[in-house]
């Protein structure tokens, strides 16, 4: 049994990783922090999870003197990087849920989350944790930047149509929704339930949001040279799910028939993406699962293709997703406690 810790487990992610983790085989919760609830028992936050009413919350600090395998930290940008430098240095591995560990160069990380980053040094050792592009280093890897919900969504895809060379330089336009429980749990005006409830809204339209530069980051990895995107997120009237629409200007005339089975091939092994050949995928088909599900369709006459995509914002874009990249550095079946 290896011993797991969370950082910052009263939130959506965190809630989420002890629902995942309490029926996986081989690990056991070794701490849950919470700063606002240290002392308290796990079962008043969590009656819905009787493995851990035993426990309870401690802080941060007191977590470090933990015997730990491996740590997700629930944190907020600028926060993880200093907990990450303290497990390490304990010997602990690291799934970072934060955006601490999602860049590879500082300075990038700076432009689009407006600070320095807090320790650049352990950025050439993390990995971006998207497994089905990355399996090879996440496995060799202590430090994993888990992905954004919607880079998840958007990156499964578009990358195998990049690799393969088809999409023009600056021809992508991703529209995408999610569901309001990607704002995470402290409220705000925007996701008061009778702001959200019976609308729709657009927020951060074109550039402006941070997931920006962590897509062009990995379609850059792929296609050999920049690309940039156009990115407009969507607020959905739903508590999860998350559903993006993307368009693709392609360098040549291809048959629908041949984009699917560029997809189809590039998932053919992977057990969390499912290439639908005659249905568009629904937020319903992935919601409390690690599953992305998707498909791609021409338009005449166009040069453009649409590319559909369906995951659960707090499952494959978050809470389900770091755990399978905990399998993978713990030399666990990739699948254990996923399906």
């Amino acid at each position: 049994m290896k011993k797991i810790g969370i950082i910052g487990a009263t939130g959506y992610t965190g809630e989420e990783l002890l629902r995942v983790l309490a029926r996986h085989q081989q690990v056991e919760l070794a701490f849950a922090t919470s700063e606002q609830e240290q002392g308290q028992s796990l079962a008043k936050a969590f009656p819905n999870l009787p493995k851990y009413h035993e426990q309870v919350f401690c802080s941060a600090q007191e977590s470090l003197a933990r015997e730990t395998d491996l740590v997700f930290l629930c944190t907020p940008a600028g926060q993880s990087a200093k907990w990450a430098e303290a497990f390490l240095r304990n010997g602990a591995k690291v799934v970072d849920l934060g955006a601490d560990f999602r860049f590879q160069d500082p300075q990038v990380y700076e432009r689009w989350y407006g600070m320095p980053h807090s320790h650049p040094q352990l950025l050439q050792g993390s990995v971006y944790g998207l497994p089905e592009w990355n399996r090879a280093a996440i496995q060799a890897s202590k430090v994993v930047g888990n992905p954004g919900c919607y880079p998840t969504s958007a990156l499964l895809g578009i990358l195998p149509l990049v690799r393969a060379g088809l999409v023009a330089e600056n021809g992508i336009v991703i529209d995408a929704k999610s569901g309001v429980s990607g704002a995470g749990k402290s409220p705000s005006r925007s996701t008061h339930y009778v702001e959200v409830n019976e609308s729709l809204s657009a927020y951060k339209p074109g550039r402006q949001h941070r997931h920006v530069g962590e897509i062009e980051q990995e379609l850059a990895k792929q296609a050999g040279r920049p690309m940039q995107v156009i990115f407009t997120p969507h607020l959905a009237p739903m508590s999860r799910g998350l559903y993006s629409t993307i368009y693709l200007r392609l360098n040549k005339v291809i048959a629908e028939s041949e984009l699917l089975t560029f997809l189809a091939d590039a998932y053919e092994r992977e057990p969390f993406v499912h290439v639908l050949a005659d249905e568009l995928p629904t937020t319903k088909m992935a919601a409390h699962s690690n599953y992305c599900f998707l498909t791609v369709r021409t338009v005449p006459d166009s040069g453009v293709a649409i590319v559909f995509s369906a995951i659960d914002n707090l499952g494959k874009g978050a809470s389900w997703q770091a755990v399978q990249n905990m399998n993978l550095m713990l030399g666990f079946p990739e699948e254990m406690g996923l399906i």
